[in-house]
């Protein structure tokens, strides 16, 4: 596929400005791609690469593709490039940036890892001295690597690489991550480790935000690097973003907006590839109870937790329960929860344990991100159910959690999709609405319960707001339970995935990972929807289980080299295309 390209002169032995048609004998002749790449991973990975020029000639000694050769030729005597040679060297700086950084990427990957940047109860992320600290090793990078940098009142990052015409491309990452539910992790066979210190076992990173979304900042930085000293010249501006707030809501762009105007085309490097044209509408049903005392005879549930952050489903929620005979009651326990987790799929784990004074009753699922409750089991609204299950057997006095406990397991039970309330729904492109409890929590008096729902196209906002908050009112009404609930849900976003930017995009995903190239559409809720032309661009690979918002989350050493591959390609390619639609 040929396409113009904006001149772009190099410095040095750098890359000609002249683009000239390819000749007829190779007119047919493709760029280096997947098979061709592997070889030359694998024959100079372990190479002293030197410059890029150097490197270049080493490749040309050896190289068996004779495209790739002549166009090594060309670029080492200053020759005029066609498309074809142009994208060689391009492929080419991106092998020689995998091989000469990878323990410079590595460390600085595990210096970003470092900073649990989570947000803290009561503070604003610009507050946060770990969010702070993050800004300070970001411009101390960009200052190393002779790249622009500017901060945006400590909600946003911004490194900039110059191009030498009008117009920008906007790369977006985020620096901010989900909250760690247990204070170490453990990999299979390996010692116990702290989330945030990187860990790397074979062809894994482990560690809190390694994928989502640090290794996409490091890998993009070093693209940027990589382009910037070996002297390649683009002609729009590249400019990569690091949100703070992309986990809470991301009002750290929206503080940018009112200040900085935003480039035309933007890439968001927090889906999967090839390229997410479309999202899920993000929501929160927010249902509120009134703490009370406790009404009847029986035990009293007075603590239930789980869940610490709206897009998160915990591994684990927990509930304390007193009573005159905790012992007795947690003997009569035992035959119930056999039941109702072999009624329930046998997927999960209920424990429960007393001594003189309570019963506490745990619930061990499998955390995930709520964008995929499939790739997870959820604890939460499980425990819910099993308290809700068992309340005739094992009498509860009724209070606010015995109130959160019917409102779950009638409105919601454990399915994720909303059939239970009866507004489950699907689109062929964008998949099933999801609706998923991830929190509870008791704040200032009042119960939080909070449902996660991920609408696609087929209901606009108003529609699907307007039934959910009939369906509970009646409910409400017709048990009368005091409750109260908050219910906001964003539209979907659609791009029409057209135009040359996004067959470059989905050009050079395809020859440099050989799997198809398909538009695709995502369960996340990213910040793509917040930018002019806004497009997920990976870091996921299509068919691998991800591991966002996960114990032991982690992210393939080979996969994060190869988005330094990618993005390289992508900066250059984007950079200096003529037409971006």
């Amino acid at each position: 596929m040929r396409r113009e390209y904006l001149i772009a002169p190099m410095a040095g032995l750098m890359l000609a400005a002249m683009v000239v048609a390819a000749p007829p004998s190779l007119a047919a002749e493709r760029a280096i791609a997947t098979g061709a790449l592997t070889a030359l991973m694998a024959r100079f990975q372990s190479a002293q690469p030197g410059d890029f020029p150097s490197f270049a000639e080493k490749v040309r000694e050896t190289a068996k593709h004779e495209v790739l050769k002549r166009s090594i030729d060309r670029f080492i005597n200053k020759q005029p490039l066609d498309d074809i040679d142009r994208i060689n060297i391009y492929r080419l700086l991106g092998i020689y940036g995998r091989i000469k950084y990878k323990s410079e990427m590595i460390r600085v990957l595990t210096e970003l890892v470092a900073l649990p940047t989570y947000k803290r109860e009561g503070m604003p992320q610009h507050h946060n001295p770990h969010i702070i600290k993050l800004g300070e090793t970001l411009e101390k990078l960009a200052d190393a690597f002779e790249l622009e940098f500017r901060n945006t009142g400590d909600r946003i990052f911004e490194i900039i690489l110059a191009g030498e015409a009008k117009g920008a491309i906007g790369v977006f990452t985020h620096g901010d991550v989900v909250p760690v539910e247990d204070a170490t992790w453990r990999v299979r066979h390996q010692r116990w480790f702290y989330p945030f210190q990187l860990r790397i076992y074979g062809d894994r990173m482990y560690g809190r935000g390694v994928l989502d979304n640090k290794s996409s900042i490091v890998a993009a930085l070093f693209a940027l690097k990589v382009i910037k000293e070996s002297g390649f010249s683009i002609g729009r501006t590249i400019r990569l973003f690091v949100e703070t707030t992309e986990e809470t809501g991301g009002s750290g762009i929206e503080y940018y907006k009112q200040r900085h105007g935003l480039p035309g085309y933007n890439i968001v490097l927090d889906g999967r590839y090839p390229v997410g044209v479309a999202e899920k509408g993000f929501g929160v049903v927010m249902a509120k109870f009134p703490v009370r005392k406790a009404e009847g005879k029986g035990a009293e549930i007075v603590e239930v937790t789980g869940g610490g952050a709206i897009n998160q489903v915990p591994s684990e929620a927990r509930a304390t329960i007193l009573g005159a005979s905790p012992r007795e009651l947690n003997r009569q326990l035992s035959p119930e929860v056999a039941g109702y987790v072999k009624a329930k799929g046998g997927n999960f784990r209920i424990l429960h344990s007393a001594n003189r004074r309570r019963l506490i009753v745990t619930v061990i699922g499998e955390g995930t991100h709520s964008a995929r409750p499939d790739l997870g089991v959820n604890p939460v609204s499980r425990l819910f159910d099993f308290l809700n299950t068992i309340r005739d057997r094992a009498p509860f006095k009724r209070n606010h959690f015995t109130d959160a406990a019917a409102y779950v397991a009638d409105n919601w039970g454990i399915d994720d999709y909303g059939k239970k309330l009866g507004i489950d729904y699907a689109d062929d492109f964008m998949g099933r609405l999801t609706a998923v409890l991830t929190t509870v929590k008791v704040k200032k008096g009042v119960l939080h319960v909070a449902v996660n729902p991920r609408a696609p196209r087929g209901k606009e906002p108003e529609q699907l707001i307007g039934e959910i908050s009939e369906k509970l009112a009646a409910w409400r009404d017709r048990r009368g339970i005091p409750l109260t609930f908050d219910i906001n849900i964003k539209r979907y976003m659609y791009r029409d995935p057209k135009g040359p930017w996004i067959e470059t995009l989905l050009e050079i995903f395809a020859d440099i990972t050989g799997l198809e190239p398909k538009p695709r559409s995502s369960n996340g809720y990213t910040t793509a929807r917040q930018l002019p032309n806004g497009i997920q661009f990976g870091p996921g690979m299509p068919g691998e289980s991800g591991t966002a918002h996960k114990k032991n989350e982690f992210k393939k050493l080979s996969n994060f080299l190869r988005d330094v591959q990618i993005l390289t390609e992508t900066f250059l390619r984007l950079g200096n295309l003529k037409h971006m639609e």
